[in-house]
C-alpha cells in the first residue's frame, strides 16, 4: 500500500521497511541554479510542484536574518542564496560581519574578512540577536503551509566549528585550539547558547527533525583530530542535543551533517544522541560499510555520489548507483536518499531527475529480494524539453 510522505519517512526512521525509499533534497535545499535547471527541464515554474514531481518527502526551514538587516541587505542568488550587504562589485557581508568575495566564475565565494580575527575580548563583539523580529518569518510561513503533509526539518548548519571559523578565521582559530583555550571556550560557549535558543524556537514551531552540522571531515581524514574534536566539540554538541531533546519532550529526531571522512567519531555521535547521519559521501566513506557497522543505530541520509556519478556518469550509471544504494543500505529502512552534496553547475540536470525517478520506481519495498524481482528497465527517465 502506498504511504504518504510522513508515513514513509517515519517508517524508515524507525527501521521498518517503507513502500519506497524516502527522498530528500541535498543539504536541505537545491542551489538556485540547480532549481532553475529543474524548472527548465521539467517545464514547471513552481518550487513545490518540482519537489513533488521528484518525490521529495521533506520540507526544510532555515534561520533567517533580522528585519533590520534585511532592510540593508539584498537577496542574492548563487553563490549565496541569501541576504547579504553588498560592499563592492564582488564583496558582500553577512549579518555576523563576515565578508566574502565572489569568485571570477560567479559560482562560488571565498572569505576575505573575519570580524574576530583581531579581537581578543568577546565583549568587543556584538552577536546577532537570535530573537530579532523577522528572523523566523519565512520559517513560520513554511511550517504553517506544510506541517502535516511533509516531514519538516530545521537547519542549524555551521552549528559550532564552521561559525567559529567564519568569525575568527581558519588560521587563528586552529592556532587558538592549542594556544588560546580560554578564547576558544568562550567563543564556543557563546555559539552554543545561540544554537540552543535557535533550536528551541524551531521546536516551538513544531519541526520533526532538528538538523545540526559542521564540516569536520575532509576527503580522506578529519579536519581536526578526533581527540581535539572530543575535547572541544563533543561535550558542547552533547549539551546542545540534550537541551533540544529535553525541551521537545524527546519528540524530535536529531540529524547531524558533516561532509567528508568522519568514521573515527561516528560512535561518539551516536553516544551523544545523533540519529540521522548525512551525507555519507561515497568517495569518503563506504555507505554499505557504514550501514553494516552502524545501521541499527543510525539512519543514513544522502549516499549518492556528487563527485563522480552525478557529474560524470550517464543516466544508466545514476540509475545503477541508486539501485545499489537501496540494495545495500535500504533493507528494513534506515535510509533516506539524496545527493551527498549540492549538485554543482557541471551536473547534468537530467542526471538529477534520473536519481529521483529511479528511486521512486521501487515502490514495492527496499529488500534485496523485492528489488531483484522487479524489472529495472520498464520505465523512462527524462526531461520534457
Amino acid at each position: 500500500m502506498a504511504q504518504n510522505h510522513r508515513e514513509r519517512v517515519f517508517r524508515s526512521l524507525e527501521h521498518s521497511e517503507p513502500d519506497r525509499v524516502p527522498l530528500d533534497e541535498p543539504e536541505g535545499r537545491f542551489r538556485s541554479d540547480t532549481l532553475m535547471g529543474l524548472r527548465d527541464c521539467l517545464n514547471v515554474d513552481n518550487y513545490d510542484v518540482i519537489l513533488d514531481y521528484l518525490g521529495i518527502d521533506f520540507r526544510h526551514l532555515e534561520r533567517g536574518v533580522s528585519r533590520d538587516f534585511r532592510k540593508k541587505a539584498k537577496l542574492l542568488g548563487v553563490p549565496f542564496d541569501g541576504y547579504y550587504i553588498q560592499l563592492g562589485e564582488n564583496i558582500f557581508e553577512d549579518e555576523w560581519g563576515t565578508r566574502y568575495e565572489m569568485t571570477s566564475d560567479r559560482l562560488h565565494w571565498r572569505y576575505i574578512h573575519h570580524p574576530l580575527v583581531h579581537i581578543e575580548d568577546l565583549e568587543d563583539y556584538e552577536f546577532p540577536d537570535v530573537n530579532s523580529p523577522g528572523r523566523f518569518y519565512e520559517a513560520e510561513n513554511i511550517i504553517k503551509e506544510k506541517k502535516g503533509a511533509y516531514v519538516i526539518g530545521a537547519h542549524l548548519w555551521g552549528s559550532l566549528l564552521e561559525q567559529a571559523l567564519a568569525l575568527r578565521s581558519y588560521d587563528r582559530f586552529f592556532v587558538d585550539l592549542f594556544r588560546n583555550e580560554r578564547f576558544v571556550n568562550k567563543l564556543l560557549d557563546e555559539l552554543l547558547k545561540y544554537r540552543i535558543e535557535e533550536a528551541k524556537y524551531f521546536v516551538d514551531l513544531g519541526v520533526d527533525i532538528v538538523q545540526f552540522g559542521d564540516d569536520i571531515g575532509m576527503q580522506t581524514t578529519m579536519l581536526i583530530s578526533p581527540n581535539l574534536w572530543r575535547r572541544y566539540f563533543k561535550p558542547r554538541m552533547k549539551e546542545l542535543i540534550n537541551s533540544v531533546k529535553k525541551y521537545s519532550g524527546n519528540n524530535v529526531w536529531i540529524f547531524y551533517h558533516s561532509d567528508g571522512y568522519i568514521e573515527p567519531v561516528i560512535d561518539d555521535l551516536i553516544e551523544i544522541g545523533v540519529q540521522i547521519l548525512n551525507p555519507i559521501q561515497p568517495e569518503c566513506m563506504n555507505p554499505a560499510s557504514i550501514k553494516k557497522r552502524w545501521g541499527n543505530q543510525l539512519v543514513l541520509h544522502g549516499c549518492i555520489s556528487t563527485q563522480r556519478t552525478l557529474p560524470f556518469g550517464s543516466r544508466e550509471d545514476v540509475k545503477k548507483e541508486v539501485i545499489m544504494r537501496v540494495r545495500e543500505c535500504g533493507e528494513r529502512g534506515g535510509l533516506i536518499l539524496a545527493p551527498s552534496h549540492s549538485p554543482q553547475p557541471d551536473v547534468p540536470v537530467e542526471n538529477i531527475v534520473t536519481l529521483y525517478e529511479a528511486a521512486k520506481h521501487f515502490k514495492g519495498g527496499c529488500s534485496p529480494e523485492r528489488l531483484h524481482r522487479r524489472n529495472q528497465s520498464n520505465y523512462a527517465v527524462g526531461c520534457s524539453k
